[in-house]
């Protein structure tokens, strides 16, 4: 009986401090992810799609190096450009270069990447209402066939935005809330009790709690789940 309320203990005090990790826009290197991982962070998101309507030719590098790295979990996320438009194309783009420096979806199509690095999911940034058009509906139809041709190619998706972005983008749709939310909020606080809900979503994935730092030698934002 001890035993088993001991492990219970541990059960919940690993629930309630949960997991810390880092997203990253520029290239880091794997000595910077291994510092972190020293400093009890296990998780990063690798920016592989830049606004300006190109891959990032620093997100594969990066990937491999935090996995190199130590961290237990790397996914990647696109900055999407609307006024490039084909945003199939920016999916597909984003996938094919990952893959033709050896970075492959965790389980895409039914196979996992066991030769090179991998990536858990790709996150949808969607954030700035500069970045998109000032229809809705416009807005809603550019993401959705992002995220459609992503499953398509077996890739798992997230979407991340805030309420404050959400609405003016999209008139807070809800069509997407069956997709992982990964919010911002600047509060300093590695907790969910802030969250309200909004575009559907009734709860996080993640959340963003620390914007732009310098953290073991890297510019990171700070997050946790």
């Amino acid at each position: 009986m001890q035993f088993i309320f001991a492990l219970l203990c541990v059960t919940l005090i690993a629930a309630v401090v949960g997991y810390h990790g880092v997203d990253v826009s520029q290239a880091t290197s794997k000595s910077d992810f291994s510092c972190m991982v020293s400093n009890g962070y296990s998780f990063a998101v690798v920016r592989v799609y830049c606004s300006s309507g190109h891959t990032d030719s620093n997100g594969p590098t990066s990937i491999t190096n935090a996995w190199n790295g130590g961290m237990s979990h790397v996914d990647g996320y696109i900055f999407p450009c609307y006024s490039c438009g084909n945003p199939a194309k920016q999916m597909d783009d984003t996938i094919s270069y990952l893959s033709s420096h050896g970075v492959l979806a965790a389980g895409a199509n039914g196979t996992d990447n066991k030769l090179g690095a991998k990536y858990g999911m790709l996150w949808i940034d969607v954030e700035g209402t500069q970045y998109w058009s000032s229809s809705h509906s416009n807005n809603v139809n550019f993401i959705q066939s992002m995220v459609d041709e992503g499953k398509k190619k077996g890739v798992s998706i997230g979407i991340y935005t805030s309420s404050s972005q959400w609405s003016p983008i999209t008139g807070g749709s809800t069509q997407f809330k069956s997709y992982p939310l990964w919010y911002p909020h600047y509060d300093n606080s590695a907790s969910f009790s802030d969250f309200v809900p909004f575009g559907g979503w009734s709860k996080p994935a993640i959340k963003q709690y620390v914007g732009d730092v310098s953290f073991c030698g890297a510019g990171v934002d700070k997050n946790y789940y």
